[in-house]
């Protein structure tokens, strides 16, 4: 019995000598350190069990010790492992208060429910993870005891990761019908695609544009086809490209009303210039003689005004040129041009009228791309006075008086079509001296004219025939002007007196007290005349006071 209770007794003492030796190597390292990583924690919790087991045979030992020397040892060995456990306990209630405060504040919105809303909730990858445990063992360890342990942490971390992506790759049912309904919508939509293009790329049909057919027969081929399809595709667009009506223009006069020939004029930069300053705003200036430019020309030609602008911005400014139409016949706007290859043209073959009696005057060489043979070109007026417009006029009333089927060839004789007008003149002093200088002849070389006492310088009296031209004109021009003045005024003062007069009202169209067409004609008919006898009689008042105050 004395033999057993040695024997433990000298085994629990070996035990306690050993644990002893490695917590002062090991052991008390591990207590010293400010930080304990996981490792570490385990180690010291493997120490804790051990402590507890040799503290239990270390008690059993003892209760059987007979002699008070062995029971001493084994009281003192005892509370050596109590003071050791109760230093382990303390550190590792330390680590696990320091990891309290390391981890976050647990939330509400966890990362379910935030990816089920459609959040990506972003987490740390497991190469962060063994970045961070990198730093914390090396603050503690030496590079021995540093390699096995990362290799632990960074196994539990990529663990830990893997699971982590698994979670925010998985799909909710929501998701899963989304995408299913996704793929049924592409699918739908390549097919219609390859569809429509085999319907476009169809033979031709009967009932198709002769222009759309030209050039391109029927057939299977990949060539043919696609031929079909390109040539079908951008007919689609022909409705923004082209102008709203074939014909722009409705169809001439009968002749003994109709102008010889139509004569196009540009807006911007030609009969006015806009300029915008931060004092005045927007500002429009009229170029020095367009009213004659318009006035003397409108009694030869047909004149249509085509803007480069909008309807919406260039209307009201063609308004204040001619108030009655008196000398502008037509006005067309940037919607009437031809859209091509980025750029707006003006098409004078959409105008329903001859080509070989159409001019066009413009500043931009683009806008009669299509037409250059028609074309008498200007540069863009600036703003500051000149007379440009003005030496035009010989040139477009010998054009008319001559009654040319065709004016192109006319234009095309001149090198430069800019110098035309300073050209034109020109040409016409060498024909006026000639012309005088033949007719001085004629009368020199005839005695008969002699005989009778007829003296040769009578041959100066004899005028140039564009110079009579040019005075039958003027004097057309005066007349026309003071006719259009009358009917200007009698127009203005028509607007002034219908101004103030309303027909209905919403109460007639609600009760339906609106009188037939032949009614309402009836009483246009009455007003009209009612307004004609004011005017006369406004005029009659007129004329006397500007007798009286000559």
């Amino acid at each position: 019995m004395f033999s057993l209770l040695t024997k433990g007794t000298t085994s629990t003492r070996i035990a306690i000598a050993n644990i002893n030796s490695s917590s002062s190597s090991n052991t008390s390292k591990l207590l010293l350190s400010p930080l304990l990583t996981k490792s570490q924690f385990r180690k010291l919790s493997n120490t804790k069990c051990s402590l507890l087991r040799i503290k239990k045979s270390s008690e059993a030992d003892s209760d059987n010790a007979t002699t008070p020397n062995n029971k001493n040892t084994l009281n003192s060995n005892t509370e050596n492992l109590d003071q050791a456990n109760s230093n382990i306990e303390s550190k590792a209630h330390f680590h696990e208060r320091i990891e309290d405060l390391k981890q976050p504040k647990s939330s509400v919105l966890t990362d379910d429910l935030l990816f089920k809303a459609g959040i990506d909730v972003e987490q740390p990858t497991s190469r962060q993870t063994s970045m961070e445990n990198d730093v914390s063992i090396d603050k503690g360890e030496h590079q021995s005891n540093n390699t096995n342990n990362s290799e632990q942490d960074s196994t539990d971390s990529t663990a830990s990761g893997k699971s982590r992506r698994s979670k925010r790759t998985r799909k909710s049912s929501t998701d899963i019908k989304r995408e299913r309904y996704a793929n049924i919508f592409y699918i739908f939509l390549f097919s219609s695609i390859i569809g429509y293009a085999g319907y476009m790329a169809r033979d031709w049909e009967d009932n198709e544009p002769q222009d759309l057919k030209k050039d391109i027969s029927n057939g299977y081929t990949p060539q043919l086809m696609y031929q079909r399809f390109k040539r079908r595709f951008n007919s689609l667009f022909s409705y923004f490209q082209e102008p709203p009506f074939e014909d722009l223009l409705p169809p001439p006069p009968p002749p003994p009303y109709q102008r010889p020939l139509t004569l196009v004029l540009a807006l911007e930069d030609l009969l006015v210039h806009s300029e915008w300053s931060q004092k005045y705003g927007w500002r429009t200036a009229k170029r020095p003689g367009c009213d004659y430019f318009l006035g003397y020309l409108s009694q030869y030609y047909e004149i249509v005004l085509f803007s480069s602008n909008y309807m919406m911005y260039s209307e009201k400014i063609a308004e204040k040129l001619d108030p009655i139409h008196a000398f502008v016949t037509y006005n067309l706007f940037k919607e009437h041009c031809v859209y091509k290859d980025g750029e707006h043209i003006k098409d004078l073959s959409k105008l329903n009228r001859d080509m070989g009696k159409t001019i066009i005057i413009d500043t931009d060489p683009k806008s009669y791309s299509l037409q250059p043979d028609n074309a008498l070109p200007l540069k863009p007026w600036d703003g500051t006075p000149d007379d440009e417009l003005l030496k035009l006029i010989p040139f477009l009333e010998y054009l008319v008086t001559q009654q040319v089927n065709d004016i192109r060839p006319i234009l095309n004789s001149f090198q430069d079509k800019y110098t035309i007008p300073d050209a034109f003149n020109k040409r016409v002093e060498l024909l006026r001296e000639k012309f005088y200088k033949d007719n001085a002849n004629k009368l020199q070389g005839n005695w008969a004219l002699k005989l009778l006492g007829v003296q040769s310088g009578s041959a100066t009296t004899a005028k140039f025939p564009l110079d009579m031209i040019r005075e039958e004109g003027e004097k057309n021009y005066i007349k026309f002007k003071e006719m259009v003045d009358e009917e200007k005024e009698k127009i203005q003062f028509q607007q002034e007196k219908m101004a103030g007069s309303q027909t209905f009202t919403l109460k007639d169209y609600v009760e339906g007290n609106i009188p037939s067409p032949e009614e309402q004609m009836k009483m246009q008919l009455a007003k009209q005349e009612e307004i004609d006898a004011e005017f006369e009689k406004y005029k009659k008042e007129k004329k006397l006071e500007q007798q009286q105050k000559q």
